[in-house]
């Protein structure tokens, strides 16, 4: 007998996802708040919004949009991800659902973390130190090196709210990119078989 699609049926509300859930949220938001903290010790303001008596940070006002954008896109992909190949008649193994929701959210995570830091990385003293020392040993790369320091010194002088908004906006929309990207890839790929 030959290998067929088969669809794993979801149950939102089955402890796994819960757990799913909760750990994206919980990483998401320590991540961000990890990026606020790092960008407030390099001079982004903590204001507040006083709504009703309430002081709210207004750097904590985008992080439900942040969580909203990385939970659609762990729905999205580990739904479009949850179809095997297995024999018909045979029973589907207990242990992929949860393991496809976790791979989902590990992918997203790492997406996360590398797509937010890495402007602040390319854009460090030590990077451009490193860039200039490959310059000087490598002639040719001169105007890459160049171009690289310029488009890089030009967003560091962002002021931070531009920065911190920056790179949220890219980093989320790359991750949205990806994830559509991966759900059509793995539903095209068991179509043609």
């Amino acid at each position: 007998m030959s290998k067929v699609p088969r669809r794993i049926i979801f149950k939102w509300t089955s402890t796994s996802s819960i757990f799913s859930i909760l750990l994206l949220t919980a990483s998401t938001i320590m991540i961000q708040l990890f990026l606020i903290q790092y960008l407030v010790t390099r001079g982004l303001e903590f204001k507040f919004f006083i709504i009703y008596g309430l002081a709210i940070p207004y750097l904590y006002i985008p992080l439900i949009g942040f969580v909203a954008v990385i939970l659609s896109c762990w729905m999205y992909l580990t739904e479009k991800k949850a179809t095997i190949h297995a024999k018909p008649g045979t029973g589907i193994p207990i242990m992929i659902l949860p393991v496809r929701m976790f791979e989902a959210a590990f992918i997203l995570l790492a997406m996360l973390t590398g797509l937010l830091f890495l402007p602040y990385v390319l854009g460090s003293n030590w990077i451009l130190g490193f860039l200039f020392s490959i310059q000087s040993s490598i002639p040719a790369l001169k105007t890459a090196i160049t171009g690289f320091y310029g488009y890089f010194s030009s967003i560091m002088g962002f002021a931070p709210i531009m920065k911190y908004f920056f790179s949220n906006f890219i980093s989320f929309l790359i991750i949205g990119c990806t994830v559509i990207i991966i759900g059509r890839k793995s539903r095209r790929r068991i179509k043609r078989r």
